[in-house]
């Protein structure tokens, strides 16, 4: 048999649509051909587990394009036009055997909200109804009509924090093989349930643990059950049908995908009173500092300016109440404002600066009188090392690091990934110096800090709070509990490509 040509590429954004600020192309990282390929390996990401299956199996990886971004708002449309054309136009010339795709799923572009389901229609008008089409998919994913009707397999990585996106990839390449080898003859059955998880989506603990329990039961008894997925869609996604979605994917067997995917959506509704959670607010986070000494900094992830929720990350909460409490903490963290940034770097190193920082894209929010000694300056390159994202370049934009008293706070000239040590590190803070470090991130801080810093989760205004009632959706309604929404039955709508010669056949039971 000859070795499966699997054409791969991957698209990487995870959009707020209440956030006024565009992503531009140069906010991407972008990867082609050699270059792609060699990045994806050393990764521990979606694609590098892809790229890994496919290696393994001695399949040949045609590398396309690899274009990541942190979250934010809607992408440029022509960034996003061109990346598809490029991606599509790749599989035209090359006529592939199968299609492999990295995609976080809860992209937004400017002027298009489902722009997954997009790529991968378009992917599909090009190759047929024959070529395997798979994505390896963030479980935030706003997983769409659009997409599983396009795609084969659709697959979720299973934990938050996300410490499992590289096995998403290998499953994602592994199914697209056995569909080569005519070993799977995939049957999706999906149920969508319109509510929003306020919080309490760590799927470690509480009732995600309880539900992805529940699947791997399935998998263990139901041979022809070949994955299911959770999606606990990205809250910040205003598009119709928002809310969560259960798949489960069978080999040409439809009765126990149904059954799997009615059973794990039924017993998620039931639990969704269980999803809403309350965290400390910064009060009392700041007397945790003071009073319960860890024997290492505490590390507190700020919900409300979630910049890998998409927020903007000029939040100064934490700034003004420690100002008022006159806690005296060493306290390090981010503030994005790239006029504060420029106004630091000319003033240069050693110089004292009057900055107003942060408080001008959150609504509601004040920007915060510094003053304080400029102490470095850099251009905001880095690479990841902790466990999320590790090994993965990241980008914070020209910094500046001003320190007054025992805060250092760092600058940045765009809404940078402050969840990882690196972050500061590589901006001369020293994580271990510090009572307090602010990451912009409310899950993932936790594998990249884990036995560098005590973890904290705050309640901190912003744009990424779980505040359903606080934010304008509009084509996202209804959903709970921002609406009263009943349900008579659990109803999946299967996907059904078992006969490859017939093309999709779609059915709501």
């Amino acid at each position: 048999m000859p070795r499966p040509r699997v054409l791969v590429a991957h698209l990487f954004h995870e959009g707020h649509c209440f956030n006024p600020t565009l992503t531009r192309a140069q906010d991407f990282f972008v990867f082609e051909g050699a270059a792609m390929l060699e990045a994806a390996r050393s990764s521990s990401g979606i694609l590098g587990g892809i790229a890994r299956a496919l290696d393994a199996a001695g399949a040949e990886i045609i590398p396309t394009l690899s274009a990541k971004t942190r979250p934010g708002g809607p992408v440029e449309r022509g960034f996003y036009e061109d990346a598809k054309h490029r991606i599509v136009a790749a599989a035209a010339a090359e006529s592939p055997d199968a299609v492999c795709l990295s995609l976080h799923g809860a992209m937004l572009v400017d002027g298009l909200a489902d722009p997954e389901g997009d790529l991968l229609a378009a992917l599909r008008r090009t190759v047929g109804s024959a070529v395997p089409l798979t994505a390896g998919f963030d479980l935030h994913a706003y997983c769409s009509r659009a997409m599983l009707a396009a795609a084969d397999i659709v697959t979720a990585c299973k934990e938050n924090p996300h410490s499992d996106l590289q096995a998403a990839g290998e499953r994602a390449a592994r199914l697209a093989l056995d569909m080569l080898a005519g070993r799977l003859r995939p049957v999706t059955a999906s149920v969508h349930l319109p509510f929003m998880s306020r919080g309490n989506s760590e799927t470690a603990t509480g009732p995600l643990r309880e539900l992805h329990d529940l699947g791997r039961a399935w998998l263990a008894r139901a041979p022809s059950l070949v994955d299911y997925s959770i999606f606990n869609t990205h809250s910040f996604i205003d598009a119709p049908n928002m809310g969560q979605v259960v798949l489960a994917i069978a080999d040409a067997d439809t009765p126990t995908a149904e059954a799997a995917a009615t059973d794990i959506a039924s017993r998620m509704w039931a639990a969704r009173e269980r999803f809403v959670m309350t965290w400390p607010d910064l009060d009392a986070v700041i007397d945790r500092v003071l009073n319960e000494p860890s024997g290492r900094p505490y590390v507190m992830g700020d919900k409300g300016d979630n910049v890998l929720a998409g927020a903007p990350g000029d939040g100064t909460a934490l700034l003004w109440r420690l100002k008022e409490r006159g806690a005296g903490l060493r306290v390090a963290l981010p503030v994005t404002d790239a006029a504060a940034v420029a106004a630091a770097r000319a003033a240069g190193i050693g110089a004292t600066v009057s900055l107003e920082v942060g408080g001008q894209l959150t609504p509601g929010m004040r920007p915060y009188p510094l003053t304080g000694t400029v102490s470095h300056l850099g251009d905001g390159s880095f690479v990841n090392t902790g466990l999320y994202m590790r090994g993965q370049p990241s980008k914070l934009g020209p910094c500046a690091v001003v320190r007054s008293g025992g805060v250092a706070v760092l600058l940045t000239s765009e809404p940078g990934l402050t969840q990882d040590p690196a972050a500061f590190e590589s901006n001369g803070i020293a994580i271990a110096e510090q009572d307090l470090v602010v990451a912009k991130s409310f899950f993932h801080f936790k594998l990249s800090f884990d036995g560098v810093a005590t973890p904290i989760q705050a309640d901190t205004p912003g744009m990424s709070r779980f505040a359903p009632t606080e934010l304008p959706y509009t084509h996202g309604r209804p959903f709970w509990p921002a609406d009263e929404v009943a349900l008579d039955r659990i109803a999946p709508v299967i996907f059904d490509r078992s006969d490859r010669g017939r093309g999709l056949a779609v059915r709501i039971t």
